[in-house]
């Protein structure tokens, strides 16, 4: 089997192991938390930004992707948005490298950027449903 084939189930495994250090009791995100998730996941995807992972840029659309089949495989074990940003979205589960993200001119890592996002999100009024 060549090193490309391997990638995919490597990099599940390699997920599913660094995600064994986060709390069992998280019984997955809340509405809340999933809200901002989705936020997170439509922010990047509509970003003007490119993605680094592992030395290769991404475009926007193509991490979003990936970032979202990361929170798929093991979004019951990520209790808020915080967790999504911190174990998801800063690193590469195999190599430890970490996300970048360039906007024009700028190199931010991507925790901080995402975190900087997350905050302005939650100071922004949201519509709420109204139960009838």
């Amino acid at each position: 089997m060549t090193l490309h084939r391997l990638r995919r189930p490597l990099a599940a495994a390699a997920a599913a192991l660094a995600f064994t250090t986060i709390n069992a009791a998280a019984a997955g995100a809340g509405a809340p938390a999933n809200d901002e998730i989705d936020h997170l996941l439509h922010y990047v995807a509509v970003s003007s930004c490119t993605f680094v992972r592992n030395g290769t840029e991404y475009p926007p659309d193509k991490a979003s992707e990936h970032l979202a089949s990361k929170y798929h495989f093991v979004g019951a074990r990520i209790a808020s948005a915080e967790d999504f940003i911190k174990y998801l979205a800063t690193q590469s589960s195999i190599t430890g490298e970490p996300y970048h993200v360039k906007c024009g001119k700028t190199d931010a890592l991507s925790g901080a950027w995402l975190t900087a996002e997350l905050d302005r999100y939650r100071k922004t009024p949201h519509l709420q449903q109204v139960s009838r």
